[in-house]
């Protein structure tokens, strides 16, 4: 998720819930991205070399319940939901905020033609490295097998990637937006996303994202981009107490 503002955009969506995107991490874990994933009928979390997010089917006693055993020593868990979280007797809140959740229909084009690389796993190394040093949100060392990912480089050095991570029927959230900070300012996140998101686009299935509420250049960049606030998400991270 990528630190940034915006005012909120209505939604015609229906009741909270009604919609896979509402509760997306579950939608994920439960649908196409099962096999990433570990817990049971009422709560699951992506495998911790994956990703740190878990989602629960509901927020009943049981469910959160459940989540409990998936907070594993030293890793924390983040979780996205319409309503703030309750608490849950034996994890502590290391944080809590607000995030957008933005969707496209269509996206601008590249502003230039670059050299673009598709990604594999020889890359990772700097792919974290990249990620170290840009601090878009979390990114672990299989977090790559989640999808298709495009970096750029420079003189031979990784400097910007942008790839796919959430997958839902019909949904690809774009992910891991980054450019080494070195390098900003020459349009490469701008182009990243357009290509995986046309990309996306191209299958059928709706690119989308999620931002944080007080990243307004982020936010700025995903507009231009033809990006619109689907609805804002509470954004809660929790671990085990000790």
């Amino acid at each position: 998720m990528t630190r940034s503002r915006a005012t909120l955009a209505s939604t015609s969506d229906p009741a909270a819930g009604s919609h896979p995107l509402d509760n997306v991490v579950w939608s994920a874990l439960t649908g196409r991205q099962r096999e990433f994933s570990e817990g049971d009928d009422r709560a699951r979390r992506y495998l911790v070399d994956v990703a740190p997010f878990a989602g629960l089917r509901d927020v009943s006693p049981a469910s959160l319940a459940s989540l409990l055993p998936l907070a594993l020593e030293g890793h924390r868990l983040a979780i996205f939901s319409v309503e703030p979280m309750p608490p849950v007797e034996g994890l502590k809140v290391l944080l809590t905020g607000t995030g957008h959740q933005m969707i496209a229909s269509r996206v601008a084009s590249p502003l230039q033609s670059r050299d673009v690389e598709r990604l594999d796993d020889s890359a990772v190394p700097e792919m974290l490295a990249l990620v170290e040093r840009s601090q878009p949100g979390p990114f672990a060392a299989r977090t790559n097998r989640l999808g298709n990912y495009l970096g750029i480089r420079a003189s031979g050095q990784l400097v910007a990637m942008t790839g796919e991570r959430m997958k839902i029927d019909g949904f690809t959230e774009i992910s891991a937006v980054c450019t080494h900070p070195d390098h900003r300012g020459h349009g490469y996140a701008h182009d990243l996303v357009s290509l995986v998101a046309q990309a996306v686009l191209d299958r059928g299935e709706q690119p989308f994202l999620h931002v944080f509420s007080e990243n307004f250049p982020a936010i700025a960049l995903y507009e231009r981009l033809g990006f619109t606030i689907r609805r804002t998400m509470h954004v809660t991270v929790v671990a085990a107490k000790s």
